[in-house]
């Protein structure tokens, strides 16, 4: 069981850190700020878990794993978000343009 809940802290972390940086580059200050309280609760929860586990190497094959499906995650969800966004805003500007 602390296999997968290394995986899955490690996948939460991973994801939240990737899309923290996504929302630092596009300077979303409110969203970056928020999203911080939360990566670092997911840090303190996956640190406490990794460091009681019993074998270290297995452990970490299971955090990596999960930290590389967590930044591919975080780089497809932001950019299908950021698209529907656009898209969104894209058609409420051309609304407002014909108006």
């Amino acid at each position: 069981m602390e296999y997968v809940t290394v995986f899955l802290g490690s996948l939460f972390t991973v994801y939240m850190l990737g899309i923290n940086s996504q929302l630092v580059r596009d300077k979303n200050c409110v969203g970056a700020f928020s999203l911080a309280w939360f990566i670092s609760l997911s840090n303190m929860l996956y640190i406490k878990v990794f460091v009681m586990s019993d074998e270290f190497m297995l452990t970490y094959l299971c955090s990596a794993l999960g930290s590389g499906i967590g930044v591919v995650l975080s780089i497809i969800t932001y950019s299908k978000v950021y698209e529907l966004l656009s898209k969104k805003a894209n058609k409420t500007e051309l609304i407002v343009n014909c108006l």
